[in-house]
């Protein structure tokens, strides 16, 4: 049993094609730097020397010459997340062997670690645009949706990025205003095929990606990026199986994942964020069933921001849950909300009361103003 079976090697290929293919953060992450393991590596850049007036008598006609120095920023990977799950042999034989341990590990990356990817690499390039004042706040409507695009394309155009592989990753909400956009319809580019197909593809020479709310931050339209802005070194480091361990009828499955996205200093204004808008994010959350006809468990969530706070609220269906409305409050200790409880960590043991089959979870500021939103079925035992 000791070590495992090590099948992040048993299944590499796969594993590489299935986060390619399916992150799309990873259009626009490279990953120019090798990356041997090492936590922290560091990039030169090398600052230029200014232009001087030629003088035509003594020393120095050039100027004072001086040695360039050359600026270095460090990069440390802090990402460092593990994985366990159990395959009861019973569950694994009874569920018609479904559960082998190559469609879970695919599982994991689809439905866990490739979101959790994109989402920190879309949330560092989207603060890294704010912290360099490239973004905007603008209500985006379908009056103005083409604009603001424009607006974004021609503050990144005025700082030398070139257009030539950039990307718009935008919510689907944006999306569906820019397609309503008398402007964009006409000028849009292949503007007729876009009528006959309602592909967006190529716009102005960018290409647009639409992507769940849940990946973007709360308040998102689109994020401009030039894909040498980033770089994000990723590895799966291991992915072990234990077979029979002492106590378990079964498979014991371990798995760490090591990633980051960083934006490199030279190429910060490749990055443009429009956001601020009035709308909620899709949290992303699953339940779990536990104890029979008892518990469940509420897992796989992320906060935005440390400082941000989740609670759920149960019912028995989904028009007894309360509505959550941007902008507004919401108060757990009275009101539509009063017996919200907090979700403390990733992972959370709930015993609804009988009858409830729906749960809905809200992630709010500070100040209790909802970002964040998002209701499934109660999963239970």
């Amino acid at each position: 049993m000791a070590g495992g079976m090590n099948l992040a090697t048993k299944y590499l290929r796969e594993v590489d094609e299935r986060w390619v293919s399916e992150s799309q953060a990873a259009l626009v992450t490279g990953n120019a730097f090798e990356y041997k393991g090492d936590q922290t590596f560091v990039v030169y850049s090398i600052p230029y020397a200014p232009l001087n007036d030629y003088t035509r008598s003594g020393m120095n006609r050039y100027g004072n010459p001086n040695d360039l120095s050359r600026n270095i920023q460090t990069l440390k990977v802090t990402q460092d997340k593990g994985f366990s799950f159990v395959i009861d042999r019973g569950d694994y034989v009874q569920s018609e062997f479904v559960s082998n341990p190559g469609k879970c590990l695919a599982r994991e990356l689809r439905e866990v670690i490739v979101p959790n990817y994109d989402r920190y690499c879309f949330r560092t390039m989207a603060f890294s645009a704010i912290d360099n004042g490239h973004n905007a706040t603008t209500e985006v409507t379908k009056a103005n949706a083409h604009a603001m695009l424009l607006n974004g394309i021609e503050h990144m155009s005025d700082r030398n990025v070139p257009i030539d592989n950039c990307y718009a990753f935008c919510t689907y909400h944006y999306g569906n205003l820019l397609m309503q956009d008398p402007s964009f319809i006409r000028n849009g580019n292949s503007s007729q095929e876009m009528l006959k197909t309602g592909r967006i593809g190529m716009v102005d020479g960018i290409e647009i990606v639409l992507v769940p709310h849940s990946k973007l931050p709360a308040g998102s339209a689109f994020l401009l990026v030039h894909k040498d802005a980033c770089v994000a070194p990723r590895q799966l480091e291991e992915y072990k199986t234990h077979e029979d361990p002492p106590g378990l009828s079964g498979t014991l499955c371990e798995g760490r994942v090591l990633y980051d996205c960083f934006v490199l200093d030279e190429k910060a204004d490749g990055i443009y964020y429009h956001g601020g808008q009035p709308v909620l994010k899709d949290i992303p959350f699953i339940t779990s069933a536990t104890n029979p006809g008892k518990t469940s468990i509420i897992m796989n969530m992320e906060k935005e921001k440390d400082t941000n706070k989740w609670y759920y609220i149960t019912a028995e269906d989904h028009a007894s849950l309360p509505e959550v409305t941007f902008g507004t409050a919401i108060d757990p200790t009275s009101g539509a909300w009063a017996g919200a409880v907090e979700i403390t960590g990733m992972e959370m043991e709930i015993t609804p009361p009988e009858g409830h089959t729906r749960i809905k979870v809200v992630e709010v500021l500070r100040n209790m103003k909802p970002i964040g939103v998002s209701e499934r079925k109660l999963n239970i035992g």
